[in-house]
């Protein structure tokens, strides 16, 4: 359970709004910030319809008087859009200059948690800002489950990593949900060019999530067998003229990327295959019968099967 004494006495109701100058407002991904890849359209349409219905809640930055400068608490979506619908005030919450950067954050934690899911780069983001404030054996403990994620400090590190190490493209993919968790984890091992020349294929072309990882992986083990930089790989003719074939779909893209990548990384292994279906059309099998292979032609057994249904008699 997670200490009464972290929010004890923080009394939100109790603070007046009170309106305050928005360009005194900072709304640039602060300390208490964990809000990545929104879309801002249903708030905008909200707030022009019925207008703001819950005051922002900011934290002073200034040293007092008409220049004082702030920092959102809670709300940072609800700032930018009354920005981007040119209002030049808003009422807002100001807390008491005593109250603890911690309190800060669980404030605005506790407010979005009821009403929004997060998705993964914000789970990041809340999770970085907690362990900047508590000990990480108490953020996997009592924080993790907030999120529906496994106790474990591996994975604590791995939604850190995330926020802290990943760029913009690669982090607009994983918000999106076109970058899966098990891909970025492998993109996180890869320097930054790497990672960067990759997401440019996974911008433009959808691979499933088994798709990603096997890009990846045969990309890695390209590079590292014939001493090519991933970047310089990933450029390299054939690669790009699958990428910006227009004839070609999304999905058939990426079928035929896999399928390059693996002939080049398994050779001998694709030359086997392929001898095998070769000899499987000459044997002119009986209908009903196929003989199939073990997993990846690594054991030298194969399996006949018949699906030839046996008479009643």
């Amino acid at each position: 359970m997670i200490k009464v004494s972290y929010m004890d006495r923080l009394k939100i109701a109790d603070i007046l709004p009170q309106q305050i100058n928005l360009n005194q407002i900072d709304d640039s991904s602060g300390p208490y910030s964990m809000s990545y890849g929104f879309n801002p359209g249903p708030l905008a349409a909200s707030i022009s319809r019925i207008g703001l219905i819950n005051s922002p809640i900011l934290a002073r930055e200034g040293k007092g008087g008409a220049e004082d400068e702030f920092v959102v608490v809670s709300g940072f979506r609800r700032i930018r859009v009354l920005k981007k619908l040119n209002w030049t005030k808003a009422p807002c919450r100001v807390l008491p200059e005593a109250t603890s950067s911690l309190k800060c954050l669980l404030l605005n934690l506790y407010e979005n948690l009821p009403v929004r899911n997060f998705n993964a780069v914000e789970m990041g983001m809340a999770l970085t800002r907690l362990a900047e404030l508590l000990p990480k054996e108490e953020v996997v403990k009592d924080f993790m489950p907030l999120f529906d994620l496994p106790s474990h400090e591996e994975t604590l590190h791995l939604f850190m990593r995330i926020e802290t190490a990943l760029e913009t493209q690669a982090k607009d993919l994983v918000a999106r949900g076109s970058l899966s968790l098990q891909a970025a984890k492998l993109l996180l091992e890869m320097d930054s060019a790497a990672r960067q020349k990759i997401c440019r294929y996974f911008s433009t072309i959808k691979f499933n999530k088994n798709q990603q990882a096997q890009f990846i992986d045969f990309v890695n083990d390209l590079s590292h067998i014939e001493d090519n930089p991933i970047s310089g790989l990933l450029d390299e003719p054939d690669l790009t003229e699958i990428r910006h074939n227009e004839r070609m779909n999304s999905p058939q893209k990426a079928r035929a990327l896999i399928k390059l990548l693996r002939a080049r990384r398994l050779p001998h292994l694709v030359k086997t295959e392929k001898r095998f279906r070769h000899m499987v059309e000459n044997l002119a099998l009986p209908a009903g019968c196929q003989i199939t292979p073990l997993p990846i032609l690594k054991a030298p057994i194969i399996s006949l099967k018949s699906f030839l249904k046996r008479e009643k008699t």
